[in-house]
């Protein structure tokens, strides 16, 4: 484990869960989860079909490209183990890996691995204070638990997925989504995964997470919440039911105080006036004192109005967005830019906190964003596939002869150094002298048992 107060953990950071080890059989969003684990230090081995990887290795890559986007950020801190699981044999390997893990993610659909073989029984009696973690659309339970589905679809049936129309008229997904449900149901996982994994070391108990990427964007839906607590209350007559308003019919309304309006530079500002010393601050910094008279007796919030929203459009119109970031800034107006695409990154703001980590290619990956004293060591980039087949199955003592056979057969994919082409040469000569030492490979090898 590395000193939190030596030089290397000066100049490359500290990496808190070292002492955690995960098996990862997951595809696309799911294998966020690890990543949230790698980044925070943990050993995350994932396990990957031999003959073309993890499907989030294919969706999204761009012509020229390696791996996709996806596969650079969500596999990135990870080692790569190149497994037939659908083979006696590698399943077998699969059984001698799990003794050694903390927790294991079940990031496919429900009962994938009680298909394999690997019961909630069996990974118990072969690791008794194990912590499985099932990741999947819909849960464990109810009517959709089998669907196979995408991130969209999680956000749909949750309220959060903002159907447009077309030209005609006719429905259609939007064109531009954040994916909820894809995004939280790993955040929660992660942090509940180490709640348990505390409590799985403390009882020598195991525990199982079950985790729906459909729940976790119902739980971002607080509009959602909201609507159905209000629902509750006047069923129970405690409370008259509110009354219908224009967004609830449909439409599109700009009388707000959280509003965008664009600049005379054609940038668009956004103004989040809702509070009423910040709209009284904003009259006065747009040069409309005029516009308090609507926050008179409206309390702690003013609502908006067209009169307000038309005469913040004039008057936004009138100066530059270097100009009114300034001004309002000055004023204590909460406003921001409205960025998009790349020019995220130019924001002097996104400036001054977003790291980024060298990947393939010349790209780059974007850091976790967790700051820490001692800071998080960076982790290392996407494996190529099967990078770590050799290193991980020679910790568990497989003979150097049986790796030549199951990359023969076609059981396991073992590759080179990241960035090399699959290699072909004997993984027992390979095996037969000391694994050459990376920044990361002593600190892993130790951790296997010898």
């Amino acid at each position: 484990m590395t000193d939190p107060k030596s030089p290397a953990a000066d100049s490359g950071g500290v990496r808190f869960l070292d002492d955690v080890r995960v098996l990862e059989i997951a595809s696309l969003s799911p294998t966020q989860l690890g990543m949230h684990l790698a980044d925070l230090g943990a050993e995350v081995i994932k396990i990957e079909p031999p003959e073309r990887g993890d499907a989030t290795r294919l969706i999204g890559t761009r012509p020229g490209y390696t791996d996709s986007g996806l596969h650079r950020r969500w596999n990135r801190g990870k080692r790569s183990l190149a497994l037939d699981t659908h083979s006696s044999a590698g399943l077998d390997l699969l059984r001698r890996l799990i003794p050694t893990m903390d927790v294991v993610i079940e990031g496919l659909r429900p009962g994938t691995l009680a298909k394999m073989g690997l019961t909630r029984e069996l990974l118990t009696e072969l690791k008794p204070n194990l912590v499985t973690v099932s990741l999947s659309g819909y849960g464990q339970t109810g009517p959709y638990r089998d669907l196979p589905g995408h991130g969209v679809g999680f956000d749909a049936v949750a309220g959060l997925a903002g159907i447009e129309q077309d030209a005609d008229g006719q429905p259609c997904v939007p064109s531009r989504h954040v994916y909820f449900g894809a995004l939280v149901a790993p955040l929660l996982g992660a942090s509940a995964t180490l709640a348990a994994l505390s409590w799985c070391r403390r009882t020598g108990q195991p525990a199982f997470l079950d985790i729906a990427q459909s729940d976790a964007a119902a739980f971002a839906n607080y509009a959602m919440e909201e609507a159905v607590a209000e629902q509750r209350a006047a069923a129970a007559g405690t409370v008259a039911p509110p009354p219908a308003s224009p967004a609830a019919a449909g439409e599109r309304a700009r009388g707000s105080t959280m509003q965008a309006y664009r600049t005379r530079d054609g940038k668009v500002l956004m103004v989040m006036a809702l509070e009423r010393k910040f709209f009284l601050r904003l009259a006065e910094a747009t040069g409309r004192p005029d516009l308090a008279v609507h926050a008179e007796g409206s309390g702690h919030v003013v609502r908006g109005s067209p009169e307000i929203d038309a005469a913040l459009i004039a008057a936004i119109a009138t100066r530059d967005m270097a100009d009114w970031m300034e001004i309002f800034a000055r004023a204590d107006v909460p406003v921001v830019p409205v960025n998009e695409g790349a020019a995220v990154a130019d924001d002097p703001q996104m400036l001054a906190r977003i790291e980024w980590i060298e990947a393939d290619q010349g790209t780059v990956t974007m850091k976790s964003p967790v700051r820490s004293d001692p800071a998080i060591a960076a982790p290392a980039p996407a494996p190529t596939l099967g990078q770590d087949t050799a290193e991980v199955l020679g910790a568990i003592k497989l003979d150097p002869a049986d790796l030549d056979r199951l990359a023969a057969e076609g059981i396991i994919h073992i590759d080179g150094p990241a960035g090399s082409p699959c290699r072909t040469s004997s993984p027992a000569a390979d095996l037969a002298g000391p694994i050459q030492a990376t920044p990361d490979s002593n600190r892993r090898r130790e951790r296997w048992p010898s």
